[in-house]
């Protein structure tokens, strides 16, 4: 394992990501034919990946199977993150062709959760600010502090991680934030919350962990009040061409590989969130790939494990988060292929 990790230097030197921009599209919150499968969309509803995770293939079993080890990752790796990355669990936003050696990556961090806000229009204003937060996939809670702190709002966070939830609820306390934010163990398919309860759904980075898309979606769509916002930031695969049926056999693999190491099942395309959300007659339906504005992300990720603070921890934290650090340098391939896009989809749900 250790000579493993030695490679990975070598493989960062050739592995300068620079996918091409393209603008943010927003789509008709009309759930009608007149959304052309040919249009900016570039490609089909739901990929056949889509369709096997939502399938009855997946057995009940196979799905706890998937949550206990997601679990277990992040009760296996959360600590080490934090004493390298600090609280947050996310990638960096940063400025195209940013030398990621020298930047400051935890700001880079808090920059993704306010280009998050801005790009979903939320208002800072009084009388329109979200008052009531719903951190879906929290991590160890650094996105629900922040809002919390940013607008006075209640939040309430959900993980898969014991570990995770309880380490979000103790620095919740050490920050005086006991009072605005709580956190507990719950699955964002079967959300523990009455209908309607959030002006503000946050999902940032783990609806590449839901095994049934359109199912999360739709518990999103539950929990959001009337004319409430929903932000999901996740890893996507890239859009199908209108004569594609799926992704090439060798993207697949790839995918399949990392999949493997971080506990993911199948994933899908921006596309297939907005049509899932058009279906259900949203509104203000917008998409970004923002996958050059986290390019620096992942070589900064390698460099800090290969540190002897990085390298000891890993090889203290346990096996899956060893095998996860193995597998790192194949999300640079991801992205500098064009297979996987980080994407940014956020939506209205319309007043009553």
């Amino acid at each position: 394992m250790a000579s493993a990790l030695q490679t990975l230097p070598c493989f960062l030197r050739t592995c300068q990501l620079s996918p091409p921009p393209r603008p943010s599209i927003s789509f008709p919150s009309s759930s009608s034919s007149s959304f052309s499968r040919t249009s900016q969309s570039n490609g089909r509803f739901v990929s056949a990946r889509v369709k096997a995770s939502s399938s009855s293939s997946a057995t009940a079993a196979d799905v706890r199977e998937l949550k206990d080890g997601i679990a277990e990752f992040y009760d296996e790796s959360s600590g080490i993150w934090e004493d390298i990355w600090g609280e947050h669990m996310h990638h960096g936003f940063y400025d195209p062709g940013t030398d990621a050696s020298g930047s400051d990556h935890r700001a880079a961090q808090i920059r993704m959760i306010e280009e998050s806000l801005r790009f979903a229009g939320i208002s800072e204003e009084r009388a329109k600010k979200p008052k009531r937060i719903v951190d879906v996939g929290c991590g160890i809670g650094g996105s629900s502090r922040y809002l919390a702190k940013k607008y006075g709002a209640q939040c309430q966070g959900i993980t898969l991680s014991p570990v995770q939830a309880d380490r979000a609820n103790a620095l919740a306390e050490a920050q005086g934030l006991a009072d605005k934010v709580s956190f507990r163990v719950a699955d964002a398919l079967n959300q523990p919350f009455p209908d309607g309860q959030f002006d503000l759904v946050w999902s940032m980075e783990s609806g590449e962990h839901m095994p049934d898309k359109a199912k999360f979606v739709n518990e999103l769509v539950r929990v959001a009040a009337p004319g409430g916002t929903i932000i999901i930031v996740t890893w996507c695969h890239r859009d199908l061409g209108p004569s594609e049926e799926s992704l090439q056999p060798w993207e697949k693999e790839l995918l399949k590989r990392i999949c493997d190491a971080y506990y993911l099942p199948d994933w899908c395309s921006a596309s297939d969130y907005v049509k899932l959300f058009q279906s259900l007659s949203f509104q203000d339906i917008k998409t970004d790939d923002w996958s050059e504005h986290v390019a620096p992300f992942w070589p900064a990720v390698i460099r800090s494990a290969l540190t002897w603070k990085g390298f000891t921890s890993l090889l203290r934290s346990g096996f899956k988060t060893l095998r996860g650090a193995l597998v790192m340098p194949l999300m640079i391939e991801g992205y500098q292929k064009g297979v996987i896009k980080f994407a940014i989809i956020t939506c209205r749900k319309p007043p009553e």
